[in-house]
């Protein structure tokens, strides 16, 4: 677990039921974050919760794990979870659907635009306990009265400030004036906009504040000066030095995003664009393509990553500043997870340059410079003596037939082994690694002089 609060501390000190406590402890979860410790107790105690922690603070076990410790085995609807987007209704009726192992009978029901009516409709009858779901989808189902909320226990509303920037509020606003005024509240942000603290009144019962401000320092940030005119090149350069298992890459527009995946494809990249304009199938095929490795880069939109719970993400490119710094927050917050270390490079313009001042005020963020030629030389050449070694180890056993293959090529070619290894050094240094650009060229050649 990342942000780990306290090593003595546990779960057994919260009274939760053992088959709850049996599954924490399976799922690895040995002691609780700073938000969760703050939060369990209080969501027990049946208080209203305002809490305020960046993502990957471990927030969604903050309210799931108390929530299915205090669910009764009924037919009644007692928990609604207001969330933003899709994936993040998918992620979180997920989660509950992991922590509910041990439970009986415990119906939970994810509602999202883009999924069937129908089958909504048909799970609808089935008395579900607990329902995640995105606003408007919601929405339309209490209009056509195919869902009743009046009755709930507890209403939790995740990602706020996501909700507020999506234009949200309005209908948050309405769903909670259909729900009767003894129920309990939870609200958690990652940021708190003015605008939110405005609405807390009317939505909330003396609630109990948790602030968690933690800069989570496994995440190492880092800006690059670059001119629009060679930002794709810069990107390339950065794509061959980075190590990195994930990337999300994030632009500004639909276009952008689909003009630089088709690039990096061309380049020969394991690539995909994820933007909002996307149906449901293929952005929850691209996800999981995602998640499975079978791409390791996405190009996205704010729009559309938002929701995106993967662990593995340790390299984060903000190829366009996002528009201000909640959006910039939450980019972020999508490395460095789980304990694990994750980089950010935010590629920066000199007009932009406020928007880094605004960061520092928040954040250590230190200058990197754009690779030059000698950094992608000694790359190639460390990637190139790596292979040689991991090949000769790997292919121990066969040695000596590629010995005498090799022999046989140096009698049919009549060429010396420099001339041979040249050769095939030409083909496989052209084939992995993309071809100098002009700049690099100049470079070399004042390096010459």
């Amino acid at each position: 677990m990342d942000n780990i609060f306290n090593n003595k501390i546990n779960f057994n000190n919260f009274g939760l039921k053992d088959k709850l406590l049996k599954v924490i402890y399976e799922l690895g979860y040995s002691n609780p974050t700073k938000i969760q410790y703050k939060c369990i107790p209080l969501f027990l105690k049946g208080k209203d919760v305002l809490a305020i922690a960046k993502t990957g603070s471990g927030k969604t076990a903050a309210f799931v794990i108390p929530i299915l410790n205090v669910i009764k085995n009924n037919n009644n609807l007692q928990v609604l979870v207001l969330s933003p987007t899709r994936e993040l209704v998918i992620q979180i009726s997920n989660f509950f659907k992991l922590f509910s192992k041990y439970f009986i009978n415990i119906k939970i029901l994810p509602l999202y635009g883009g999924q069937n009516y129908n089958i909504q409709f048909f799970n609808l009858k089935k008395f579900p306990n607990i329902i995640i779901a995105t606003p408007g989808r919601l929405l339309d189902h209490l209009n056509r009265k195919t869902l009743f909320i009046n009755n709930i226990n507890i209403l939790v509303i995740d990602e706020a400030d996501e909700m507020l920037h999506m234009g949200f509020i309005k209908d948050v606003k309405s769903i909670i004036s259909m729900i009767k005024s003894n129920h309990q509240t939870a609200l958690f942000s990652a940021t708190m906009p003015f605008s939110i603290k405005r609405i807390i009144n009317n939505i909330m019962n003396n609630p109990i504040e948790i602030i968690i401000n933690d800069v989570n320092l496994n995440i190492k940030q880092y800006y690059c000066l670059i001119n629009e005119n060679n930002k794709i090149d810069c990107l390339l350069k950065f794509l061959e030095i980075e190590i990195f298992k994930r990337l999300i890459i994030f632009v500004k527009t639909k276009n952008c995003c689909l003009k630089l995946s088709s690039l990096l494809e061309k380049k020969g990249y394991n690539s995909s664009p994820l933007n909002g304009d996307m149906n449901q199938y293929l952005r929850e095929k691209i996800i999981l393509n995602f998640r499975n490795g079978i791409i390791n880069i996405l190009i996205a939109t704010d729009i559309a990553s938002r929701g995106l719970d993967i662990n593995d993400i340790d390299l984060i490119i903000n190829y366009n500043i996002p528009y201000d710094l909640n959006v910039y927050i939450h980019r972020i917050g999508r490395t460095g997870r789980a304990g694990k270390i994750g980089k950010t490079i935010l590629f920066l313009d000199r007009k932009n340059i406020k928007f880094l001042y605004k960061i520092k005020k928040l954040y250590s963020i230190n200058y990197i410079k754009i690779p030059n030629f000698n950094d992608l030389i000694n790359f190639r050449l460390k990637k190139i003596i790596l292979l040689i070694d991991l090949n000769l180890n790997k292919n121990i056993k066969f040695i000596n037939f590629y010995k005498n293959f090799l022999n046989k090529i140096k009698i049919l070619s009549k060429k010396d082994l420099f001339e041979i290894t040249l050769s095939f050094l030409i083909y496989f240094y052209e084939k992995n690694f993309s071809k100098l650009s002009f700049n690099d060229l100049r470079f070399l050649v004042k390096e010459k002089k």
